[in-house]
């Protein structure tokens, strides 16, 4: 029965990091799969208890400690009250907090169980991005009825490039969780992972997302996860194979010319505008802005703000944004966690080892993007920085 409790777990927990189903279907901020999965997953934390090395025994329940404490801190300043945006946003803190360090000693500790892991990953993926194909068949309004796509949901025009977006209300951050294909793809296909049937699923996946969302951010960490993968590769003496690397260029190459010359008509210029130079510039020059906008807020009250919706922030919206994953926790939780944090994930990528991909891929996700808020990536954020403490796991 533990077994399957575990196994169970772990698969509806890397389904909730990439396939965000509304469990309240027409609720603008209703409960989604990964909740549900936290929620289902704190058992786990006692269920491993006697399997985890020292530290992260210590690791759950002192993070979660200090953010019930910041939370209190934050609830008791004057004139502020604690509403169910922040219930749920503390709630994904504190139980992830809880739950990733046991599910990072099951998936370091037991090779069946991470490969079920991110097998479930690859597949919320591939379903995530099934959503924009349903958007096209049956509609939009169809899928908000049923859970599978946001009442924010929109198809957006921007400079005549078009962007979808279903589950994850944003390009950008639809695109980091399809995205995720990449470094779950070549962790399942082990030492020869060049040309194995899921990483060129997971490399498959992320270009039909970009064509979707046309988020560069999510291409890029995807790039970097596979170079990462490289100097693991180095790191553990592997063969390089020159033949499946060319297998693997020239598979994806036909599938695009497939594309291109088959039934879908490719617009390259719609592609070709998102890495134009001028774009490219004015881009960055926001973000700067931004960063820094944030930047002085977090010094205004080290401590995190705590949670604040679009709605509740009126005409200060852009307040809201931080476009860094770092910053936008720093603004809510604090600048402690954040900056702890940070040093887990730098440090998790470092082992060199068959999980380094992933942890690449996250610094690189929260770099460009706020995705620290939603439940998938709070608890991969606090797996990879579990997983920092953890020994070397072969490719």
């Amino acid at each position: 029965m533990g077994a399957a409790y575990q196994r169970a777990v772990l698969v509806v927990l890397g389904l909730g990091v990439t396939l965000p189903i509304f469990l309240a279907p027409g609720h603008v901020s209703g409960p989604r799969l990964g909740d549900l999965a936290l929620l289902l997953a704190l058992p786990l934390a006692v269920m491993e208890w006697r399997r985890m090395t020292p530290v992260l025994k210590a690791a759950g329940p002192v993070a979660a400690a200090f953010l019930t404490i910041t939370l209190l801190l934050q609830a008791s300043q004057v004139g502020e009250r604690l509403n169910a945006g922040d219930g749920a946003f503390w709630f994904r803190w504190i139980v992830a907090a809880l739950v990733a360090p046991a599910a990072a000693s099951l998936i370091v500790r037991d090779e069946r169980r991470r490969r079920l892991f991110f097998a479930a990953i690859l597949i919320g993926a591939a379903c995530h991005l099934a959503t924009y194909g349903l958007t096209l068949l049956v509609g939009l309004e169809t899928l908000q009825g049923i859970g599978l796509a946001s009442p924010r949901a929109v198809v957006t025009t921007v400079g005549a490039q078009v962007r979808i977006t279903t589950l994850a209300e944003h390009p950008n951050a639809a695109m980091a969780m399809i995205g995720l294909a990449v470094p779950a793809g070549v962790i399942l296909a082990g030492r020869r992972w060049v040309g194995r049937p899921t990483t060129l699923a997971g490399f498959g996946l992320a270009i039909l997302g970009f064509v979707s969302t046309l988020s560069r951010g999510g291409i890029a960490a995807g790039v970097l996860a596979v170079l990462a993968r490289i100097v693991v590769g180095w790191r553990w003496r592997e063969r390089i194979r020159p033949l499946r690397v060319v297998l693997a260029v020239c598979l994806l190459a036909a599938g695009l010319l497939a594309l291109q010359t088959g039934r879908f008509d490719v617009d390259t210029g719609r592609f070709a505008g998102r890495f134009d130079r001028a774009t490219l510039e004015d881009n960055l020059a926001g973000r700067m802005l931004t960063w820094g906008r944030t930047v002085d807020l977090v010094l205004e009250r080290p401590m995190g703000a705590g949670w604040s919706s679009a709605d509740e922030m009126g005409a200060f919206r852009a307040l809201s944004v931080s476009h860094n994953g770092y910053l936008f926790m720093a603004r809510t939780v604090g600048v402690i966690a954040a900056l702890v944090m940070l040093g887990l994930h730098l440090w998790s990528a470092a082992r060199l080892d068959a999980l380094t991909p992933l942890s690449v891929y996250l610094l690189m996700t929260l770099f460009t993007e706020d995705l620290t808020q939603g439940a998938g990536f709070v608890f991969l954020s606090c797996l990879v920085a579990a997983l920092a403490w953890r020994r070397p796991v072969a490719p």
